[in-house]
C-alpha cells in the first residue's frame, strides 16, 4: 500500500498545528473582545474562527479521500500511513506565584501574569526590556502582529504567553529586580 512520504507527512502535521493555535489565538481575542462588548470584532473574529474550522475539516477530508483511495487501489496488505496528529493543545490551567508577602492566583495565566507585573511595578519591569514571542514585554504602542496584549496604564503588555514562558519571564524579572518569588503551575 501507497503511504505519504515521511517529509509530506510531517508537512501535514505542522499544518494541523499551525491551524490548531491560529484557532487558540482567535479563541483568546474573541473572549477579549466580548469582554470590551466590541461586537463588530467579535463577530469578524467569529467568522475567522468558523473559517479556520472548516479548512481543518476540508484539509482532513482531502486527506481521507486520498487515503481510502489508495487503499481500495492496494492488493497488498503492509502497515497504515500515520494520521497528521489530532490537535495537540490543553488548557493552560493557571499558576499560583508568591511574591512580596503576596500570593497571586487568578482564573487565567494571563491575568496571573500582569497581575504579578503589577506588583514588579510596570515602570521597573520595563525598564529590563523582555520579550515575549519576539515582541516586546511592555511597550506604549501596540503590537501589530497577532499576539494578545493588554492595555492597562499607559502600557501595552505581551499576553500572549503559556505557563512554562510565563513563569520563565517572570523568574528572570524577579532575578533582575532582586525579589523572591515563588511559582507554581496548577
Amino acid at each position: 500500500m501507497y503511504t505519504l512520504p515521511e517529509a509530506i507527512t510531517h508537512k501535514l502535521t505542522e499544518l494541523f498545528n499551525a491551524i490548531k493555535y491560529a484557532q487558540d489565538d482567535l479563541q483568546i481575542e474573541c473572549a477579549e473582545a466580548s469582554l470590551n462588548a466590541d461586537f463588530s470584532q467579535l463577530t469578524m473574529l467569529s467568522t475567522r474562527h468558523s473559517n479556520l474550522r472548516e479548512l481543518d475539516a476540508d484539509i482532513a477530508t482531502a486527506l481521507n479521500h486520498f487515503e481510502t483511495k489508495q487503499k481500495s487501489q492496494s492488493t497488498t496488505r503492509t502497515r497504515q500511513p500515520r494520521q497528521a496528529a489530532a490537535g495537540t493543545r490543553t488548557s493552560g490551567g493557571h499558576l499560583r506565584v508568591s511574591l512580596a508577602g503576596k500570593m497571586i492566583e487568578e482564573n487565567t495565566i494571563a491575568n496571573t501574569f500582569v497581575e504579578t507585573l503589577k506588583v514588579f511595578g510596570f515602570d521597573r519591569a520595563a525598564r529590563l526590556n523582555k520579550t515575549v514571542c519576539n515582541i516586546a514585554l511592555f511597550s506604549k504602542t501596540p503590537t501589530s502582529s497577532y499576539q494578545t496584549q493588554q492595555h492597562i496604564g499607559g502600557w501595552y503588555i505581551t499576553t500572549h504567553v503559556g505557563r512554562e514562558t510565563a513563569k520563565s519571564v517572570l523568574e528572570s524579572i524577579a532575578k533582575e529586580l532582586n525579589m523572591p518569588i515563588r511559582i507554581e503551575i496548577v
